[in-house]
């Protein structure tokens, strides 16, 4: 099972954490709640992805979709993922629209909160 843990929502930013696979079914479980927490809140977001063990197109294709969104009001987000993921990441470009960090003190300091 895939889920969405809101880790914190003040007025400066939304933090998310993804636990689980970031396949098309660990999406399917994740993608409403995830883009409530982010996209409608329209504040600048972190999503965790430490514990997301397997990510595919269909994950990425939906962080893409997110980061989009986002970025059409003029906010920023930005990825905390592990080396495998963030290795994914990369491979497929993701990084060049969506900053990809190791921690989430790297990624508020990405997006100019820390």
């Amino acid at each position: 099972m895939t889920e969405v843990v809101l880790v914190e929502a003040v007025d400066a930013y939304t933090s998310v954490a993804v636990r689980g696979r970031l396949d098309a079914t660990g999406v399917g479980e994740v993608e409403p709640k995830l883009t409530s927490h982010t996209v409608a809140r329209r504040k600048p977001a972190v999503i965790d992805l430490t514990e997301v063990g397997i990510i595919s197109s269909v994950g990425i294709g939906m962080l893409v979709a997110i980061a989009r969104s986002l970025r059409s009001h003029g906010i920023g987000i930005a990825v905390v993922a592990s080396p495998h993921v963030r290795s994914i990441l990369e491979l497929t470009h993701t990084g060049a629209l969506i900053p990809v960090v190791a921690t989430r003190e790297e990624a508020l300091r990405t997006l100019g909160l820390a």
